[in-house]
């Protein structure tokens, strides 16, 4: 579901790529420090990209620190340190990924699931402890999806709506408190969500095809996933434009106190870029 959200590269200042890689090391540390350092290992843009909004919302400027780290022990990096969104991100995006590793094992018995929880275990306690109510949301809403999934849901605004729910309930965390900005951060993670789902969906046509695993575009499909592909790619395009589109509509309303030129990267080139690479053109 996740590893959509990137920067496009050819369109970023050495400046703003400086201080996404701030926002990408500060995170891995946190989640060293707020879950376990095990738990570094699923250190995502996607989350980052979560760290990086809601820091730009709430905070003037980040404080940075040059540091080392196991991974870089040669040369120093600009890492973003004692940073609220980036701790909050570091363990709601643990929670996140647990529950998702707990939804694939019940699914299907999958073994790497079975691991992957088992590694995660202690930082997902730890992260528990100051984030509850997301663990319970998330699990609400990944019940309501696997339901709908056993049931061969054919309604792909049905089941892009639950995940797109998560999306909304973690960009809306208590520390906003400015009530127009959380139903605009509401909004925009609403219309991130449904676009992740979507675009995942599409993009794992084949593989649950082959797998047969449940996929919302394969209910009704034939039996030439790659004819099918081809047969809804338009309508697919366009529902993940519109799906951008509510989302930029978002951001033009969101007051960010610095980064906005990084932030409009990702969302207006990044995120079309990918949905061009996933639909072929």
């Amino acid at each position: 579901m996740f590893g959509y959200v990137t920067a496009a590269r050819g369109g970023l200042s050495a400046e703003d790529f400086g201080t996404f890689s701030a926002y990408y090391c500060g995170l891995c540390e946190a989640i060293g420090s707020e879950c376990s350092q095990i738990s570094r290992l699923g250190l995502s843009y996607d989350i980052t990209f979560l760290a990086l909004v809601l820091s730009s919302v709430l905070f003037e400027n980040a404080e940075t620190a040059e540091k080392r780290c196991v991974i870089h022990p040669l040369k120093k990096r600009v890492h973003v340190i004692n940073d609220d969104a980036v701790n909050y991100a570091a363990g709601v995006g643990e929670l996140l990924m647990y529950l998702k590793l707990k939804d694939d094992r019940d699914d299907d018995g999958s073994m790497k699931a079975r691991l992957g929880m088992t590694a995660l275990k202690s930082g997902k306690e730890k992260a528990l402890k100051k984030h509850g109510g997301a663990y319970n949301f998330i699990s609400e809403k990944l019940c309501e999806l696997s339901e709908l999934e056993k049931q061969g849901c054919a309604e792909i605004d049905e089941v892009a709506d639950r995940f797109a729910k998560i999306l909304e309930f973690i960009f809306t965390p208590e520390l906003v408190k400015d009530p127009d900005t959380v139903r605009v951060l509401a909004w925009f993670g609403y219309n991130l969500g449904r676009w992740l789902y979507i675009i995942d969906a599409y993009n794992d046509m084949e593989k649950d095809f082959k797998s047969g695993s449940y996929n919302t575009f394969l209910v009704n499909a034939g039996s030439d996933v790659l004819e099918e592909k081809e047969k809804i790619r338009e309508r697919v395009d366009f529902t993940l434009t519109l799906t951008l589109e509510n989302m930029a509509s978002a951001l033009e309303l969101l007051k960010l106190h610095r980064n906005r030129r990084l932030i409009e990267n990702i969302v207006y080139q990044g995120l079309k870029g990918k949905q061009k690479s996933v639909l072929g053109e």
